[in-house]
């Protein structure tokens, strides 16, 4: 049974200098398990809660005897850090590289680290969204330079997801109850936020390194230019990574194959699946030249450059290559020109860089650009989601746009001959609308005066010369110039009669008795009346 004591202890009275034996304030619980051995907990200050907390000591040590009790609440009392140190060999048994262990592990402990977690029930996602948010603003003290800044939102989500994580693997391994991070979302705008946008390098940018650094004389970590030369050039033909790369043996080539492959094994790859891309025959070309005498079981890019160093060495290059780019002019004016252009800058003027991992770009982007189907591009970029290969990796540049413009059929007609081409389509097949007909065309454009009626259409080439010539003889008409002689602007409309879409002319007939002539297509607009004088 267990039993509550207040421990006693001594202590050395200041006034008196004699030792004072007493007792402590707080209780103390002694008891037993079932297997004879005894445990003393701390208890309360309080006797009746310490009483309670005593008996319910006791029946857990005869339930964990008897295996009834629940393995979270053995958890419950451990610290986080040993969970995470769990968690950590479990990922390494699991078969993850050793830098997403670190990476995962390192980020992990600082988030519970900030939010100062000890225990699973510590875990709060109002105190990891408070961490996030500390880790994104920008960290500026006294003497620190302004221009520095906190984590993006999308290295905050990296940070989150390493904890969720973590919580989801003490929930699985029946540690807890239930995922306290479960519910939790990642941060919002993280396309808003990104601090290292990359670009693809253009085709003449990427020919002018290419040449530049085939003849440097300057090695970067036993790397010749030569071998970069050669390094670059299967980089932008396989999209493959620098990891990948730094893995390829002479016999992971097969160049006499039709087409030419690359093989990268399952260990090697990002998504632990063995690779087999296709080469173009100018890449197989290069590396057939390249390979040539190098042992088959040598890596074909030996040494440490395919760490955090393959972004310095790409920068070395691109800034070689670019100081050669505008020496190349004599002219002050067109170097200055050349100086403040972006042409094989490391950061341009937007703020997408060009660094190792842009050669991957360059090649998806080459891909999408050849008029390959999306799965095809997602299959060769080897991503598990075409959202990812379209929309993170292949590039739109301006004359991309320009082409598709070009592309599309014009809006608008072009000349006479295709504005008479289109009448047709109207449904009157360029016969005239008859008397209470719509005509379902505006008259955009001036139209023809075509007759209806089939019976009055009966003047020929000489009823027209006698009626010019009766107007010639007519008083009234004699001041008006004839139909092909050019018409003088009138002082006003008077005298002037305005016509519909089919005029009317009022002509002299026999015994000098007016009748009324619908015109054709030579008809003037405006006819003279002497009826309006």
């Amino acid at each position: 049974m267990a039993t509550i004591f207040r421990p006693p202890y001594t202590e050395t009275d200041p006034k008196t200098g004699k030792r004072i034996r007493k007792r402590s304030r707080r209780w103390w619980i002694r008891y037993y398990t079932p297997n004879g051995t005894r445990h003393r907990v701390k208890g309360y200050r309080d006797k009746k809660a310490t009483e309670t907390l005593a008996a319910q000591l006791e029946r857990r040590g005869i339930r964990i005897d008897a295996g009834l009790v629940d393995i979270a609440d053995v958890h419950a009392k451990r610290p986080l850090a040993e969970h995470l140190a769990d968690y950590v060999r479990y990922l390494t048994a699991k078969g993850n590289t050793g830098k997403h262990v670190a990476m995962t592990h390192t980020r992990a402990q600082a988030c519970l680290d900030g939010c100062q977690f000890v225990r699973v029930a510590d875990v709060q996602p109002s105190a990891v969204l408070s961490f996030l948010e500390d880790l994104r603003r920008p960290a500026v003290a006294e003497g620190q330079d302004d221009s520095a800044k906190g984590k993006s939102i999308a290295t905050a989500n990296y940070y989150l997801t390493a904890l969720k994580g973590f919580t989801r693997w003490l929930w699985k391994d029946r540690r807890i109850g239930a995922d306290p991070l479960a519910g939790m979302s990642k941060l919002a705008n993280g396309q808003a936020d990104i601090r290292h946008a990359r670009r693809e390098l253009a085709p003449d940018e990427f020919a002018f390194l290419l040449d530049t650094t085939g003849k440097s004389k300057r090695p970067f970590r036993y790397l010749t230019g030569t071998d970069r030369h050669a390094l670059y050039m299967a980089a932008a033909g396989t999209g493959l990574r620098a990891s990948e790369l730094a893995s390829l043996t002479p016999a992971s080539f097969d160049l006499v194959a039709k087409p030419p492959v690359v093989r990268v094994q399952a260990a090697d790859t990002k998504n632990r699946k063995e690779a087999e891309l296709p080469l173009t025959a100018e890449v197989a070309a290069v590396l057939r030249r390249y390979i040539a005498g190098k042992p088959a079981d040598a890596p074909v890019w030996p040494g440490t450059w395919s760490n955090e160093a393959s972004a310095k060495m790409i920068r070395l290059d691109l800034l070689d290559a670019r100081r050669k780019w505008v020496a190349a002019v004599q002219d002050a004016r067109l170097r200055e020109e050349r100086e403040q252009g972006d042409f094989l800058t490391y950061r341009d003027a937007a703020g997408f860089v060009a660094d190792f991992h842009s050669l991957r770009h360059l090649y998806i982007s080459r891909v999408v650009r050849s008029g390959a189907s999306p799965k095809v591009a997602q299959e060769l970029a080897r991503h598990c989601d075409v959202r990812l290969t379209l929309g993170r990796y292949a590039h739109v540049a301006l004359h991309d746009l320009s082409a598709a413009m070009d592309a599309l059929p014009d809006m608008l007609p072009a000349g006479p001959q295709a504005e008479r081409a289109a009448l047709p389509a109207t449904g009157t097949d360029g016969k005239a609308v008859e008397t209470g007909q719509k005509n379902l065309v505006p008259f955009l454009v001036p139209q023809t005066a075509i007759s209806g009626d089939s019976e009055r259409q009966t003047e020929t080439e000489a009823t027209q010369s006698a009626d010019n010539e009766n107007r010639k003889k007519s008083k009234e008409s004699a001041s008006f110039p004839g139909e092909n002689e050019e018409r003088p602007l009138p002082d006003s409309n008077r005298g002037w009669r305005i016509c519909n879409p089919l005029p009317y002319r009022l002509a002299k007939g026999p015994g000098n008795m007016e009748k009324t002539t619908k015109l054709g297509a030579q008809a003037a607009p405006y006819a003279p009346s002497s009826a309006f004088r």
